[in-house]
């Protein structure tokens, strides 16, 4: 029990959630990539941090906050976590202004969050002042509306009045009288945990809010997911401002020298591990320091008879639980089912394909890690299986796309690092295994061309056929079904939607939905062929963004096509 109990202390250390301040600060390894990001974090453009769990999204963001308290000349960085969202999503079913709710929740964490920040500072401030910059809230008030909104429990009347004065004009209010209070110029909100996955229904809600709260004097900054945060009709993340990728690439120049900082400042015994060792797991680790830091951990434990034998079962366990926890993406968002199911085999084929290719280059003394797609953007259910993949950790993908010609452009991913150690994709070929040898082979000159696949190669027409959208959960209760020909839900006996009805929404082509322009439909014909069908244009996350792509579309064309298209589905479904 007793070194459970260290081990569950570790894993918990690993997770910028819970390590105090000082220790993220000593803990913490910058460079130019991560000083980037913090600079990014600070300024007032718009900014989305986007990248996979585990890269070390809280981590920026807490450290952004650090560093503005300390430096007067810094906005007041507030910094505010959303990750007990899902605890709101029971009054989805039980109340009917769940919406309204969850508004004032994400409002009264926003002052909450404010009110800390300036108690947090290194100045004494009076009761009075405190209570002007709060507009006059209670503050154990506030406390108390977010944990009975986040345990369910009926509002009182004083309650419910409360939240009536949790609206946008007075958020924006009090946090210009906290920014005067702490002597700043401006604020950035730092909302960690912004892609509520579990709840689409308030991911729409919540990106509104994250619109409208902007100020010239408020940055709103938040953390997403590559693959499952979806925008909603209104916020445009390509317009509002800027996404920031904080994956660091297994192929930056500096790669090796901050995942060994971070751990050496981490792991006590770090240069005791052999070298190779420590290099091998960088690579298995794949730019996630969280990764790292448990592999190391676990190689100190020395529960194997070789040191072949501990990282290969160290890597084996660790490349297993990243797609373990793609498939747990399902539970998340069930309508993404049959693209994980078919992501998870497009995975294991890049892979292997990448091995294969690495086995032919090795007389050449070269090595790739490159692999090129195309075709995937001129199909949105492919596109956002990418996207997928990239949220669970499994591919890296490489920020430009390269063009070899007419209809011949290339989008490339690095497949996980520990997915090709595991097939043996830089070792098959040789006579004996090391650690060393497998980082030498990694340390070769790449081929000056990846090895390159279309879609079209990969999946089989009949597979690309079955890409959709997977049915809905029962509406009432929000069990998934057991399977498609299910009428009523097995759990509270609502008639179910019938599969045909939905699979046929989707499927009708967009030129069909009544309310769109004869110009728009010749428009989204010509400018956006891709989009043929009502499932094609509901599957990106961002569909505001590539109805814009359209000349003359602006962003309120935009909104009204989709909730055109949005309203028709509502209404065809009922």
């Amino acid at each position: 029990m007793e070194n459970e109990s260290i081990e569950f202390d570790i894993a918990l250390e690993q997770r910028a959630d819970f390590i105090t301040n000082e220790e993220l600060r000593e803990g913490t390894a910058t460079s130019d990539f991560f000083d980037d990001i913090i600079a990014n974090l600070i300024k007032k453009q718009t900014t989305l941090i986007v990248g996979p769990r585990g890269c070390g999204k809280t981590h920026m963001m807490r450290y952004a906050s650090i560093i503005c308290k300390e430096d007067i000349r810094k906005p007041l960085a507030i910094y505010i976590s959303f990750n007990r969202y899902y605890r709101l999503e029971p009054m989805l079913i039980s109340r009917a202004n769940a919406i309204n709710l969850f508004h004032a929740w994400v409002l009264a964490r926003i002052i909450l969050a404010a009110h800390e920040t300036i108690m947090d500072l290194d100045e004494e401030f009076s009761l009075e002042e405190i209570e002007e910059s709060l507009e006059y809230i209670d503050i154990q008030a506030l406390q108390n509306l977010i944990s009975k909104l986040e345990k369910s429990l009926p509002l009182s009347q004083s309650e419910l009045d409360l939240t009536n004065l949790l609206t946008l004009h007075n958020t924006k209010r009090i946090i210009d009288n906290h920014v005067a209070l702490a002597g700043r110029t401006r604020a950035v909100l730092l909302l960690d945990d912004a892609a509520l996955t579990l709840t689409p229904e308030y991911m729409a809600e919540f990106f509104e809010i994250f619109r409208t709260i902007k100020t010239s004097e408020i940055s709103p900054k938040a953390s997403v997911y590559p693959g499952t945060t979806e925008y909603g009709s209104r916020f445009h993340p390509t317009q509002e401002g800027s996404f920031e990728p904080v994956w660091l690439s297994v192929t930056d120049a500096f790669y090796s020298q901050t995942m060994s900082t971070i751990a050496a400042r981490r792991i006590p015994g770090f240069e005791e591990i052999p070298e190779d060792v420590r290099q091998y797991l960088e690579y298995a680790a794949f730019g996630i320091p969280r990764a790292y830091l448990h592999m190391l951990q676990e190689f100190q434990k020395k529960q194997f008879k070789t040191t072949q034998q501990g990282l290969n079962r160290i890597v084996q366990s660790h490349i297993e639980a990243r797609q373990e926890e793609f498939r747990s993406l399902i539970i998340k968002a069930p309508k993404l089912k049959t693209l994980i199911e078919h992501g998870e085999q497009l995975f294991n084929k890049l892979v292997t394909s990448l091995k294969e290719f690495n086995d032919k280059l090795v007389e050449r003394g070269s090595k790739q890690l490159l692999i090129g797609i195309s075709g995937a953007n001129d199909l949105p259910m492919v596109q956002r299986m990418f996207n997928l993949l990239v949220e669970a950790g499994l591919l890296y993908p490489v920020a430009e796309a390269v063009s070899h010609g007419e209809e011949r452009t290339y989008d490339r991913y690095i497949p996980h690092i520990a997915a090709l150690f595991r097939e043996r994709a830089f070792s098959a070929n040789a006579r004996g295994w090391s650690a060393k040898s497998v980082v030498e082979k990694l340390s070769k000159k790449s081929t000056r061309q990846p090895l390159r696949r279309s879609v079209t190669n990969i999946f089989t027409t009949k597979e690309l056929a079955s890409l959709r959208f997977d049915l809905p959960p029962c509406g009432n209760c929000g069990h998934d079904r057991i399977n498609s020909s299910q009428k009523f839900c097995h759990n509270c006996g609502t008639e179910l939607l019938s599969s045909s009805t939905f699979e046929k929404c989707m499927s009708l082509p967009l030129h069909e939905i009544p309310g769109l322009t004869k110009w728009q439909i010749s428009r989204l014909k010509e400018d956006l062929p891709k989009f043929k069908t009502i499932g094609d244009l509901l599957s990106v996350q961002d569909p505001g963004t590539e109805l814009r792509r359209i000349h003359r579309v602006g962003q309120a064309r935009a909104e009204k096509m989709i909730k055109v298209v949005t309203s028709f589905v509502d209404e065809f479904l009922q």
